[in-house]
């Protein structure tokens, strides 16, 4: 993955936050958000319950970030997660299992990642589901704040993907510089957080000795295990 496809990536976190806790449709949560392996101009976004308790309870589905000339905006992301996700049979061009409803599992020859069917999207062929007025109003007040909050540089970790693990633990996903591919850095969701806040870019560069590969998550090079920090 190249530096401007991490930082595309990075520039669709802030408008998918607002669904850790409103619901894209129905009991549909963003649960997180994941770099696509091997450097592919891709984003993988994990929907859930916001109750889940494991990976196994979410769905993964993969966007690409640019079709022909035009690239994919977060909020062609929400819309097309609304419709995979709303009532109703899947549309075209999502995996393996055409016809089936987007609430259930998709069929057991689907891959999956981490405990999660991954279902494959192609924009073309998923409608967006209307931007709702309260999407409208998010739009126009991160418009007029953004100027006011953004930083002049790219942050070094740059944080390019999160996925909650469990109710009290969560992955989050870093580009390094000095450090080859993507690094994971699992934290707990309690405790002293404006400590690990503070600490994590520095835990992130330097702790390389502490991180182990995982076999089972195809998104990162290596993991630094910080829940006990």
């Amino acid at each position: 993955m190249d530096v401007e496809t991490a930082h595309d990536q990075a520039d669709l976190i802030p408008l998918l936050l607002q669904h850790l806790h409103t619901p894209l449709t129905g009991t549909s949560y963003v649960r997180g958000v994941l770099p696509a392996p091997g450097g592919a101009d891709a984003v993988r976004v994990a929907v859930g319950p916001v109750g889940a308790e494991s990976t196994h309870e979410l769905t993964l589905y993969e966007f690409p970030l640019v079709v022909g000339e035009d690239c994919v905006t977060a909020y062609d992301v929400i819309g097309m997660l609304r419709t995979l996700c709303g009532p109703g049979p899947r549309p075209p061009g999502t995996g393996r299992s055409p016809g089936a409803d987007t609430r259930t599992r998709t069929r057991p020859d689907t891959d999956t990642v981490m405990g999660m069917p991954l279902v494959p999207v192609d924009p073309e062929a998923v409608p967006r589901a209307g931007e709702t007025a309260a999407d409208r109003g998010l739009r126009l007040l991160r418009t007029l704040v953004r100027p006011y909050c953004e930083e002049t540089d790219r942050q070094d970790p740059l944080l390019h993907g999160f996925l909650f693990l469990d109710q009290g633990r969560a992955r989050l996903y870093f580009r390094a510089d000095g450090l080859p591919g993507v690094t994971a850095a699992d934290v707990r969701t309690t405790g002293a957080l404006t400590a690990l806040i503070a600490a994590l870019p520095s835990l992130v560069r330097g702790e390389v000795e502490q991180m182990t590969a995982d076999d089972g998550d195809p998104h990162c090079a290596r993991v630094l295990d910080v829940t006990h920090w």
